[in-house]
């Protein structure tokens, strides 16, 4: 089994597969075939991996179009993503991001000449469309996508009903990414993606930066948290990696400072100036 990826199980037949960066991608397993829901972030040979884990056909499934999670696909020769995410300026971007980091993380000594990577070793691989409700049925197990909007403008879950266990990228998270030029609003995301969520038949979800899993249950302090972006002044936010990322960051009032914590809840918002800071006025 390969170092470069953690893998455990999570569910009947779901594995989750974490690369060094802790992105995430998930393999579900029916009788007859496999999805690869994601694909990680291109640093190590996910399809490898994949096929130390099981001997099933698999299809590639995309949650959206952002390079730590598309960048494995360059491993396989086809791919599912949203056209709303698609096309060759998607792809583009992930060549030009990826590399960007395979490069940064080989001058910290992460990764090495050696290190197997995807852009590098692999090719581009051929964009299949899918949409809201399409079904893969993999063999006695069904797997349903889901458009749910926000984080990026074709963000799409992936819904295992026999175990009930959404699979949703990067849709709903601690620190909710809404500052890419393809995010929606804040208003759009509580209306088109968690209410859309809190209507879905599933107990838990995973994301594709943790690997613990979250519950419906918590629904309600996502909201909460985007209820209180809305009204915050916040501060500015740049991406370590990539430095032309910026946002407004909102730290929503909760009892840890841990980011990694289920209970953790901060939204990233679109770039955009800010009001003065009111003076607070000193008794003499």
């Amino acid at each position: 089994m390969s170092n470069d990826f953690r893998t455990s199980l999570v569910a009947d037949g779901i594995h989750m597969i974490a690369d060094v960066l802790d992105n995430h991608c998930y393999l579900v397993e029916g009788k007859t075939g496999a999805l690869l829901v994601d694909s990680c972030g291109g640093i190590g040979n996910v399809r490898a991996h994949v096929e130390e884990l099981t001997s099933l056909p698999v299809a590639v499934v995309l949650t959206h179009g952002h390079d730590d999670h598309l960048s494995g696909a360059y491993w396989y020769e086809e791919a599912y993503l949203s056209p709303a995410d698609g096309g060759a300026r998607c792809w583009e971007l992930v060549e030009d991001h990826s590399g960007r980091i395979f490069a940064q993380l080989a001058e910290e000594g992460v990764v090495t000449e050696d290190t197997p990577f995807a852009l590098r070793d692999g090719a581009r691989p051929r964009e299949l469309p899918v949409a809201d409700g399409d079904v893969f049925d993999l063999g006695g197990r069904t797997v349903r996508a889901v458009a749910l909007p926000g984080h990026t403008a074709g963000s799409v879950a992936y819904l295992v009903e026999d175990c009930g266990v959404l699979l949703s990228g990067d849709a709903v998270t601690p620190i909710m990414c809404l500052f890419f030029d393809e995010s929606l609003t804040i208003q759009d995301w509580r209306e088109k993606t968690l209410a859309r969520m809190a209507e879905l038949p599933f107990e838990h979800f995973y994301t594709g930066h943790h690997d613990h899993a979250f519950s419906k249950d918590d629904l309600p302090s996502f909201d909460a948290a985007a209820a209180y972006a809305l009204t915050d002044r916040g501060m500015q936010w740049e991406h370590a990696r990539l430095t032309e990322f910026r946002g407004i960051i909102h730290l929503c009032p909760s009892d840890t400072f841990d980011a990694d914590s289920v209970d953790f809840r901060a939204v990233i918002d679109h770039w955009h100036e800010l009001p003065p800071r009111k003076r607070r006025k000193h008794k003499a």
